[in-house]
């Protein structure tokens, strides 16, 4: 099951890059940022993008499934 693949602590990056907070993180976090871009649930936004890092369908996937994600409006 792919929960096991993840810790609470990415999934809580995961909303972070959701919300487009993945700019300015401390050490810890571009740590967890690397390891979540190595198993596929986030890669570098567009060059156009104000967000530097956006999710992949997987993660999306994965946050919906936990009952995260964007909400319509």
């Amino acid at each position: 099951m792919a929960d096991a693949l993840i810790t609470d602590l990415e999934i809580a990056l995961l909303c972070d890059v959701l919300e487009g907070r993945s700019a300015n993180l401390n050490a810890d976090k571009s740590k967890i940022l690397d390891q979540l871009i190595e198993k596929g649930f986030v890669v570098a936004a567009d060059q156009d993008s104000p967000a530097k890092h956006k999710l992949t369908d997987k993660a999306q996937q994965l946050l919906a499934e936990r009952g995260v994600g964007l909400s319509g409006g």
